[in-house]
Order: structure tokens, then C-alpha cells, then sequence
């Protein structure tokens, strides 16, 4: 058993080398042309004389044509592999992303942001279906933190470069919010193409791993996925219809109606609050997510070395739920920008350890379907959270209302994962410290 453990260790480091920081930059290029449009809206919104309401309908559609094919493209992935999926996924989304320089309209605003989403959507559920492939229960955690480090790094590199193409405002007469939307979107394009060539679909077609590390790494997943399908229906419509699926995916619900509206709005939040250029907005919001990228790493390894989950999601929920709280009480001050970074302080803290749970009681069809569908329930959110702030902020003039609503939205999730630890035997009936 020695032996065997020693292979797949190695197999492990091979895998992670391979895999992870690919699909770390792959990542990091979605949720920048995600969001970049937060920053985009510092030049746009005037530009295209654009009201708060409607800023936030567009930057939240993104987020309905997300979910409308959230499910339907997992299971593509499911039947085609990874390899092909992914790269279309990032070749069209890219194209899209481009496009948004060409806005003129409010509708055009709106369409072209649906179309990004229903470009992008199975993305995040794919690759973290797609991890279930390749890494045992007890490294899923860290496996899924190293990748969704992404999300703070994209915040460290786009925040300040988004700053600075807007400084290219005027420029062979394209405004700076033009410039990067087309900077920013046509890497993608490039990584899809690389995709096609070099991700592998599973274990046992890694022909860069040696036959006996595969062979013990395949072992390993096989045992414990026959273990899952003892306990647990395997059908994709058993997984739509499981409680789990739905509570976990109420949690983020709550939690990412926060750090949604945060993505968007907090370049126009910080000006507010400090009256700066958009170049050091940029910067700040680089500064924040150097921390969160500390604290990501820590509460992952923590979660993934103690076998604990839901404590390792709540109280970082309750820290998102301070910083909005702290944020609406302090109103426009610089010590505003600082009680702000909680936020997505505490969110990236939580993502580890909770999308780590789905995959620990669901496997193959199942698993691609119900972790597509915890995403697609966490991701309406993004509609919900961006839309609320914009016309919150269009009827009252400011953000204080819109905030104390997130900080009760977030609190109210951190509340709601804490029953998960009486439910750990169900999602997990093997390995009770597995959540």
C-alpha cells in the first residue's frame, strides 16, 4: 500500500503541474472579461450616457443567458470531454468579449452582455466537474482553491491594467473603455486554441503520466467513486432533484448576490469613497486582492488538512457580511475602501472548501448535473446582486441601502451552511470529516 501511495503522490505532482496553472490562466482570462466592464463603466456610462439602472441590468443579464445554459453545457462536456468543450467555450466568449467595444445602445449593451454569458456558461461547473477526473476527495479543496485563485489575481493584473487602457482614452479615436474590452477580450481567443491542443480529458488518456503513477491514480478515483454509487443515485435527474444540491447552492446564492454586485460596482465605489484616477482605483483594487490570495491559500489547506467544511464556508460568509455592514455604516470615507475588502477577503475564502462538497457525494452524470446546477442557482445571483445595487443606487442617489441589503444576504448565507455539519453522514457517508 506504501508503494502505491508513493505513485500516486507523483501522480499527484504531475497533475497539478500539468493542469492547474493552465486552467488557472484560462480563468483568470474569463473572470477578467467577466467583469471588466466595472471598470469599462468609469468612461462608458458617461460616454453612452448610461443611467445607474441601466449599468446594473446590463452588467447583470450577463448572468441569465449564464444560467439558461449552465446545465445543458456540463452535460456537452460530460459526452465530448473537456478538451474540445473548453476550448469552444473560450474561443466564442472571447469574440464576444472583443465585441463589446462596438456598444452603442443600452440594447446593445444588453444583448451582446447575455450573448458573453451564454458563451461562457458551463465553464466553472466544467472545470470543476472536470477536477473530480483527476484529484482524490482530500486534495479537492486545494486543487479547487488553486484554480479559483484566479479569480483575486485576475483582480491583481486587471485591476491596474484596466486602469491603464483607459488611459489610452482618445487613441486612433476609440475610447479608453473601447480599448479594453479589446485588449482584454482577445486572449481568450488565443487560449482556446491552446486548450484544444493541450488539455487531456482524463487519467487514462494522459499519456504524459507513467503507466504505473496512472494506473494508481486511476485506482484511487475509481474506489472511491464506486464507493459514491453505493450510496448515492447516480442519474443526473436524481442530482437535480437531491436537497443537498439545492441548499448548497441557496448558500452561494445569498453569498455571490454580494460579491457580484462588489465585482461590478467596486471600481465606482472606491472613487467615490477615496475621489482618485482611474489608474490608482486599479491599483487599490490590485492591493486587496494580493490578500486575498493569502487568505484563499490558508483556509483551503486548513479545510482540506482538518477533512472540515462548513465552518471553513460560514465564517468567512459572516466576514463578507461585516465588510458590507462596515461599508454602508462608514459612507464615503477612505477607512470605507479597508472594511470593503472583506468582502472579497471572505469570499475567496469560502471557495474551496464549498465547491469541494458537491463532488464528495456525486459522481459521473450525476456529478456533471448537480454541480452544473448548484451553479446555475449561485450564478442567478449575479443578475439579482448587480441589478439590486443599480437601482437602489438610481432611486436613493447613493449605496448605502443596497449595501445593508447585501451584508443581510450574506449574513443569512454564513447562517445556512452551519446545518451542514448535521447533514455531513448524507453528503458524505464514508468519511463524515469529508465536509
Amino acid at each position: 500500500m506504501a508503494g502505491i501511495d508513493s505513485l500516486e503522490e507523483s501522480a499527484l505532482r504531475k497533475v497539478r503541474v500539468r493542469l492547474l496553472p493552465f486552467l488557472f490562466v484560462l480563468y483568470i482570462a474569463a473572470w477578467t472579461d467577466r467583469v471588466n466592464v466595472g471598470f469599462a463603466a468609469l468612461q462608458m456610462n458617461d460616454a453612452l450616457r448610461f443611467s445607474a439602472t441601466a449599468f446594473g441590468f446590463g452588467s447583470g443579464v450577463f448572468f441569465l443567458g449564464y444560467c439558461l445554459f449552465e446545465v445543458p453545457s456540463n452535460f456537452i462536456l460530460h459526452r465530448v470531454g473537456a478538451r474540445r468543450w473548453i476550448a469552444r467555450i473560450m474561443i466564442s466568449w472571447g469574440i464576444i468579449a472583443a465585441a463589446m467595444m462596438f456598444v452603442k445602445t443600452p440594447l446593445q449593451f444588453y444583448m451582446l452582455r447575455f450573448l458573453l454569458g451564454v458563451a461562457e456558461a458551463g465553464f466553472f461547473p466544467g472545470v470543476i466537474y472536470y477536477m473530480s477526473y483527476w484529484f482524490p476527495r482530500q486534495h479537492r479543496a486545494r486543487a479547487v482553491g488553486a484554480f479559483m485563485m484566479a479569480i483575486p489575481v485576475a483582480g491583481l493584473i486587471g485591476g491596474p491594467l484596466s486602469g491603464a487602457l483607459l488611459g489610452l482614452d482618445g487613441l486612433m479615436g476609440l475610447g479608453g473603455w473601447q480599448w479594453l474590452f479589446l485588449i482584454e477580450g482577445l486572449p481568450s481567443v488565443l487560449l482556446g486554441f491552446w486548450a484544444w491542443h493541450y488539455l487531456t480529458d482524463r487519467p487514462e488518456d494522459a499519456r504524459w503520466l507513467p503507466e504505473e503513477e496512472k494506473a494508481a491514480l486511476i485506482a484511487r478515483l475509481a474506489m472511491e467513486q464506486q464507493e459514491i454509487q453505493g450510496s448515492h443515485a447516480r442519474s443526473a435527474l436524481a442530482s437535480l432533484r437531491n436537497p443537498a444540491v439545492w441548499h448548497l447552492g441557496s448558500i452561494f446564492f445569498l453569498a455571490n448576490m454580494g460579491f457580484y454586485a462588489y465585482t461590478i460596482w467596486s471600481p465606482q465605489l472606491i472613487k467615490s469613497f477615496v475621489g482618485t484616477d482611474d489608474l490608482m482605483v486599479g491599483a487599490i483594487s490590485g492591493a486587496i486582492s494580493t490578500v486575498v490570495i493569502a487568505i484563499m491559500l490558508l483556509n483551503c489547506a486548513h479545510s482540506d488538512r482538518t477533512g472540515e467544511r462548513p465552518l471553513h464556508v460560514a465564517i468567512p460568509l459572516g466576514i463578507v457580511a461585516l465588510g458590507f455592514a462596515g461599508c454602508a455604516l462608514l459612507g464615503n470615507s477612505p477607512l470605507s475602501i479597508v472594511v470593503l475588502a472583506l468582502v472579497p477577503i471572505g469570499m475567496g475564502a469560502a471557495y474551496g472548501p464549498f465547491w469541494s462538497i458537491p463532488s464528495s457525494f456525486l459522481v459521473g452524470e450525476a456529478a456533471a448535473a448537480g454541480i452544473a446546477m448548484v451553479a446555475t442557482i449561485v450564478n442567478a445571483s449575479g443578475f439579482v446582486g448587480p441589478t439590486l445595487v443599480g437601482a437602489l443606487k438610481g432611486q436613493t442617489g447613493e449605496y448605502t441601502t443596497g449595501l445593508l441589503v447585501l451584508a443581510a444576504a450574506a449574513g443569512l448565507a454564513a447562517l445556512v451552511t452551519v446545518p451542514l455539519r448535521r447533514s455531513r453522514r448524507q453528503l458524505h457517508p464514508l468519511r463524515s470529516r469529508a465536509l
